[in-house]
């Protein structure tokens, strides 16, 4: 089919583009849509963070503009979260818990001030473990307890030293952890089974004299199940000092005060937990520690 103003033959096609009877201009594409060009984002110089702005144990959540406990953080991205650890969950745990000595003693450890005196003072700070105003921290914290949740911490790992007869009040808001020879001092005058005879000759007899006992032990029939302390692995809390000390020519030697301390603690821990010392003369420890 031949349509208007189209040549009917090969050589009239090439006579009318020659005369130039076809025109070179564009034409448009009627199926063409107008879109806008591909621009890639431009980051907002308003947006950026500063190097690190939390405090420590936060991490700051671009998606709800504030920083957040960074156990919560972790909850909320999955992508990123790193395995389970029951061990450090437990040691996490551990920490916090003001009814044993180690928990009691991690809290405390942030509250050490001056004081008069022998031993290690201690005193509520409620600027301790407060966050700073700012990203929301201080609305979390009211929600969480607050300045109110820290004293109780406080007042519980408190409570543990005390009943252990650990250390004291000292007036001033202070309490004071006893050095070991102030702990042995304190205790070597109780008895070390109330309830019972540990003596062949059927008397009682004190911790201080049991614990003497094992630093001058006499021969005597049957074996001990305890275990002798052998490695130096004390030292790391409040309440307790490490049982060697290394002289000049680097050999290690037993420190005496505090192995007496550490014994003395031993039998005092069995008493309260089994209600007997699980000590012997001339055996040492039967059980417990």
């Amino acid at each position: 089919m031949v349509t208007p103003n189209m040549p009917s033959s090969a050589q009239n096609i090439i006579n009318n583009f020659l005369s130039g009877g076809y025109s070179t201009a564009a034409q448009d594409n009627p199926y063409r849509v107008e879109v806008d060009p591909f621009r890639p984002p431009v980051e907002n110089e308003d947006d950026k963070l500063p190097t690190d702005p939390c405090p420590e144990g936060f991490v700051y959540d671009p998606v709800m503009k504030r920083c957040m406990p960074i156990e919560e953080a972790q909850e909320s991205d999955d992508d990123d979260k790193d395995p389970f650890d029951p061990t450090k969950a437990l040691l996490d745990r551990m920490k916090k818990d003001p009814t044993t000595g180690f928990g009691a003693s991690n809290i405390l450890d942030d509250y050490v001030t001056e004081g008069l005196g022998q031993g290690t003072f201690l005193k509520f700070d409620p600027s301790v473990g407060k966050p700073p105003p700012f990203f929301g921290l201080g609305i979390l914290d009211a929600v969480l307890g607050g300045n109110e949740r820290r004293q109780n911490l406080y007042n519980d790992a408190i409570k543990f030293m005390q009943e252990n007869q650990y250390g004291q009040n000292v007036g001033n808001d202070l309490f004071q952890i006893f050095t070991p020879e102030q702990y042995y001092r304190n205790v070597s005058g109780n008895l070390l089974d109330p309830n019972a005879t540990m003596t062949p000759s059927g008397e009682n007899i004190t911790v201080g004299q049991a614990v003497e006992s094992v630093l001058d032990p006499k021969p005597q029939s049957g074996e001990s199940s305890g275990s002798p302390i052998a490695q130096d692995l004390s030292g790391g809390l409040l309440y307790t000092s490490p049982l060697t000390s290394v002289k000049s020519d680097g050999t290690r030697v037993r420190n005496d005060a505090a192995y007496k301390a550490a014994v003395a603690r031993n039998i005092e821990r069995n008493k309260k937990d089994f209600g007997t010392s699980k000590f012997k003369v001339g055996l040492g420890f039967t059980g417990g520690r």
